[in-house]
């Protein structure tokens, strides 16, 4: 209640320095390439989370601030297919803005100290995003994916 009473209604917009293809990849340029988009994501998010530590907005839940960027080279990164090795089937089906149906996860939770990084995170199909959190060998999932998130994001920075 106390961080309710503190709030100052004051809206912080995060996005205001990322590009419209960051988010939406028909706005991508065209001069920058998929690799170039991530590097130039992820290093921003790398800049960002020294400063933004683990900021949290004041609301009834504490929520961990994200990274819009972190999220947006994942989703770069990940062309579009989930991530996971043992992905079994991804939806072929869009969002009604176009987009792939996928979720993208912190392999090392965010409430247990990871960082908001996407070395740290990981793009899943709705199936493979709810077997890392509900899968009986759910932490098997979790190493697999770890190594999985951390060689794909050294593999799209070149």
């Amino acid at each position: 209640m106390a961080a309710l009473e503190a709030d100052t209604g004051d809206l912080r917009d995060d996005t205001v320095n990322y590009r419209p293809g960051d988010v939406d990849p028909k706005e991508r340029d065209a001069l920058e390439s998929d690799r170039d988009a991530y590097k130039r994501l992820a290093r921003r998010a790398e800049a960002n989370a020294s400063r933004r530590g683990q900021l949290k907005k004041p609301t009834l839940a504490d929520r961990f601030v994200r990274d819009p960027a972190a999220r947006a080279a994942v989703i770069a990164r990940s062309n579009g297919d989930c991530e996971s090795p043992k992905c079994e089937g991804h939806p072929k089906e869009r969002t009604t803005a176009g987009l792939p149906i996928l979720q993208v996860d912190h392999v090392r939770d965010l409430t247990k100290g990871g960082p908001d990084v996407p070395w740290n995170m990981i793009a899943l199909c709705p199936n493979c995003h709810a077997l890392k959190t509900y899968g009986e060998n759910r932490e098997q999932l979790r190493r697999l994916l770890k190594v999985a998130a951390k060689r794909r994001h050294e593999d799209a920075l070149g």
